[in-house]
């Protein structure tokens, strides 16, 4: 049975990354032995449910400089991948691919960088445009969430379109089965994601303070943790939205909640493949969302079961959000229509694609 190894930056918290690095380790257990390996995380609990053949080891304590990094993980990594036979090696992310790369060139293994972001979103960051430059040039394969970072790739670092695909993070299949009739009288948004400046939760208060106010029956839930949890909440007192806009924490495999919510709302300033959009589509939510680079225009469908607002305009996105409060039938239509294309996302064809790679490579 080949073997193959994701490396992770720190499964211990929380995130999408984390997620999906978890989803392909379970079902990928059925045809492979499956390792993961933290970069840091040792000595703490992993918050996800793993299959009990998967092999687990997370190499440092504490967070440090790339440079400490990248040195204090070299020898023990190697070594990892020799001692296990690693066929195949998922670098998930840049931070975990820039830290084991000088790696690549001593082990048999072949590596695939798993962009989880959008090059164009960050393509201003010269460090980071120079780290995924770097990840993907020393890779065997790189995998894009879609088809639009696919071409970002090929257009800005000339790569081999041989060299490089696009795969979907799929639907979880309990997440399609949890699927309810779609509650037309709910007043409440839901907004899902990791407390942090990435996720925009400081336009979302702005547009909350536009919205909320004229509408006394209708609350806002925001789900998660983070960084920027606390300055959010500061945020949010200062208006006056204390009783509307309601932080319900880090709640385990949210979408079991999403049947009682009219709406999903993501404001992201920029996103991969958004996994909250897919739970959201896949428990028959209408979503709106800033058009970023890259992910949402690939799960909305514009004006059929939600919008896409012009990146950072906060002042369409009220309207967008208040059409639907103000519309059950419309929020009725765009649940409808959520499952029109749903099976672009589905498990087992989306499992074939990872397979059909990890054969390819080994």
């Amino acid at each position: 049975m080949k073997k193959i190894c994701f490396v992770n930056y720190d499964m211990s918290v929380t995130g999408g990354v984390e997620q999906v690095t978890t989803s392909l380790a379970n079902a990928l257990c059925s045809d492979y032995e499956v390792f993961i390996y933290g970069i840091f995380g040792k000595g703490k609990t992993v918050p996800y449910i793993w299959d009990s053949r998967i092999r687990y080891r997370a190499e440092l304590s504490e967070d440090c400089r790339i440079r400490k990094r990248i040195t204090s993980v070299f020898s023990p990594f190697k070594k990892f991948i020799k001692e296990n036979e690693i066929d195949v090696v998922f670098l998930m992310e840049n931070h975990p691919a820039l830290t084991v790369s000088p790696v690549r060139f001593f082990t048999k293994a072949k590596y695939v960088f798993c962009d989880h972001g959008a090059l164009m979103n960050e393509w201003e960051k010269k460090d980071i445009t120079a780290f995924r430059f770097w990840d993907s040039l020393i890779s065997h394969r790189t995998v894009t969430l879609t088809e639009q970072n696919r071409q970002a790739y090929i257009k800005k670092f000339h790569t081999n379109p041989a060299k490089i695909q696009s795969i979907y993070n799929w639907i979880r299949p309990e997440v399609l089965e949890s699927r309810k009739p779609y509650d037309s009288d709910s007043k409440k948004i839901l907004t899902v994601g990791r407390f942090s400046e990435e996720k925009g939760y400081d336009m979302l208060v702005e547009v909350a303070k536009n919205v909320l106010p004229g509408h006394p029956d209708w609350e806002w839930h925001l789900y998660g943790t983070g960084p920027t949890w606390e300055e959010t909440r500061e945020k949010i007192d200062s208006y006056g939205l204390g009783k509307q806009v309601l932080l319900k924490g880090n709640v385990k495999d949210a979408w079991r909640f999403f049947y009682q919510y009219a709406f999903c709302v993501l404001p992201s300033y920029r996103e991969g493949l958004p996994l909250v959009l897919l739970e959201a589509k896949a428990c028959g939510l209408p979503m709106v969302s800033f058009d970023v680079v890259t992910g949402p225009n690939e799960i909305i469908r514009d004006g059929k079961d939600g919008y896409l607002i012009p990146p950072y305009d906060l002042h369409m996105m009220a309207e967008r959000i208040e059409e639907l409060m103000l519309d059950k039938n419309m929020r009725t239509d765009f649940s409808k229509e959520t499952a029109t294309d749903i099976h672009k996302f589905e498990k087992d064809k989306i499992y074939d694609q990872w397979r059909k790679l990890i054969e390819e490579l080994s």
